[in-house]
């Protein structure tokens, strides 16, 4: 045979065999997914109504062990989700083990998997423990790189399944301004709606592609809101057009996305959108809004329903009514055991009352099941430490990368004369991080003292700054509280003081004030170090003979 027939017969070939795996392929999504449709359907059939009801509940708990009280608790009320908070986290390690443990527990004991969720948005909402602090939704943002953003996102997401998780209640999709002040903060990825969209959306995809189930928060966009839904109702006077030029865009962009995930309501009221007043979470108008307007066909959630924004609406029992009838599929309640049990026997009264049919509870269980099938090659996951440590290496890697990114951009965003400074300069650090104060000390060559920030030091504090003879200070304003303290300080300290703002820029009232603010976004006691070699690069600082480091300290203690 010639070779051009040689080649001709084993190009066909290789069709053939490509065309016999597309087809074998195809046929095995479908059918794949017809079993587990089935299998989801027969699953539902042979649920109790008890049991359906516990798969709408998303309830947090005491410990860091599956302790034979929670055991009970699963056993009884069959809850669909666990969620862990930061108090629940001793180590990588132990975190691990439970959630191992939960699920095992879960497939011998409850008719479905758990939800294992976590708010890890990065930021100022963080529940993992990292030597490394996760960039915010904010420091991200200012990549402006959505491949980059889609690796990163996979990379924690990895990380994530390491541990035992298969939801994170991110990302987060509200779009806010930076510059003010508002209750989202930093927790945004900025102000533009487009780009929101964009990178907010890569956020997402790089979890799915982990294994990992995003949750887009918080509907219909809590952005630009001065309350805080933790502890007040929070309002919002947007009309349907403002909404869908700015806020609706990221949702929708979610909404149509190629991959499973969850949205989470907001406690927001929007009196022009349902005159009722009614926060979106208990609001069938603004769900309408989601499911009809916006095209969602996911699982829906509620915030916590025991937030403040949330406690109007009655008692923990007839919230959690309310917002069954409003559209939400899952409840959160993270109160005690006590609130949680009175959520679940009002929703069950409900049902035997007539008040919710078993078919509106039964549309929300399909939905939880269909998710549950396609995270079920992640729910029986067994602790490996090796993995577990390589995923974590690999993650604060590149969120070393994300924070020096932003160090970086701060710094050209504010190139000024100030990094000239004189050669020797003697700098004053003022923070609540010893390691900031450390990284900074280790690459800058003039003399260094530290002041230690604390909420009960902040007025010793003021005094020692004010008195200060040094050339210079650094304030690394780490959250709110140090960021609200710099108002106090006069205009003399403020003209000498480098201020190193983990908040959003908004958070710095005056910013012009002070010799130069460097916005990042994120904590990042890493930028001491960076921040000293940047002033050694600049001025070839050499520390005066016969200087010495020391730490000012009052009763002997830092401060």
């Amino acid at each position: 045979m010639h070779r051009t027939s040689i080649a001709k017969s084993r190009l066909g070939h290789e069709i053939h065999l490509q065309i016999s795996s597309f087809v074998a392929g195809f046929f095995f999504l479908v059918f794949g997914c017809i079993a587990h449709a089935q299998s989801d359907s027969e699953t539902l059939q042979n649920m109790t109504i008890e049991q359906k009801i516990g798969q709408l509940m998303i309830w947090s708990f005491s410990g860091h062990q599956l302790s034979k009280e929670l055991q009970k608790m699963l056993r009884d009320y069959q809850p669909g989700a666990l969620i862990v908070f930061r108090r629940n986290i001793k180590t990588n390690d132990q975190i691990a083990t439970f959630n191992s443990e939960a699920q095992k527990y879960a497939k011998h004991n409850l008719r479905a998997p758990l939800f294992i969720m976590l708010d890890q948005e990065g930021g100022v909402v963080s529940r993992l423990k990292t030597s490394t602090p996760t960039p915010s939704a904010l420091s991200l943002g200012r990549t402006g790189d959505a491949k980059f953003i889609e690796s990163f996102a996979k990379t924690k997401g990895e990380l994530l399944v390491q541990l035992g998780f298969n939801m994170n209640l991110a990302p987060v999709l509200d779009i806010s301004n930076p510059e003010k002040d508002s209750f989202i903060g930093s927790r945004t990825f900025g102000d533009d709606p487009d780009t929101v969209a964009q990178l907010a959306l890569a956020y997402a995809h790089g979890l799915s592609q982990s294994g990992i189930l995003p949750t887009g928060k918080h509907f219909p966009g809590h952005g630009g809101t001065l309350q805080d839904s933790h502890r007040i109702t929070a309002k919002k006077m947007s009309t349907l057009e403002n909404l869908e030029r700015r806020d609706l865009v990221p949702f929708k962009g979610f909404a149509a996305a190629d991959f499973s995930g969850a949205v989470m309501m907001a406690h927001l009221s929007l009196p022009n959108i349902d005159p009722t007043g009614l926060p979106a979470t208990y609001s069938p108008k603004i769900h309408q809004l989601l499911r009809e307007k916006i095209g969602f066909k996911g699982l829906v959630m509620t915030d916590d329903l025991e937030m403040a924004g949330a406690i109007d609406q009655g008692d923990i029992g007839q919230r959690s009514i309310r917002a069954i009838e409003a559209g939400n599929d899952m409840l959160m309640v993270t109160g005690p055991f006590a609130h949680q049990k009175r959520a679940f026997k009002a929703v069950l009264a409900a049902v035997n009352s007539g008040r919710l049919s078993e078919s509106r509870i039964n549309e929300s269980v399909r939905r939880i099941l269909a998710l549950k099938s396609k995270l079920s090659k992640f729910t029986s996951h067994k602790p490996d430490k090796k993995r577990t440590l390589d995923a974590l290496k690999k993650f604060e890697a590149v969120s070393r990368e994300v924070l020096k990114k932003n160090f970086d951009y701060a710094l050209k965003e504010s190139s000024q004369p100030w990094l000239k400074l004189a050669l020797g300069s003697r700098a004053l650090i003022a923070s609540s991080r010893y390691d900031f104060f450390n990284n900074f000390k280790s690459t800058f060559k003039g003399k260094v003292e530290h002041l230690h920030l604390s909420p009960q030091s902040l007025d010793r504090a003021a005094a020692v700054m004010e008195k200060t003879t040094l050339d210079f200070l650094v304030f690394y304003a780490s959250g709110s509280q140090t960021a609200r303290f710099l108002a106090r300080l006069s205009p003399d300290v403020r003209s000498r003081t480098v201020v190193i703002n983990c908040n959003h820029p908004g958070e710095i009232s005056e910013p012009e004030s002070f010799f130069a603010v460097l916005n990042l976004g994120s904590q990042s006691p890493e930028s001491g170090e960076w921040l000293g070699s940047a002033l050694n690069t600049s001025n070839e600082i050499r520390t005066p003979a016969g200087d010495s480091e020391k730490a000012i300290e009052t009763d002997g203690q830092s401060y």
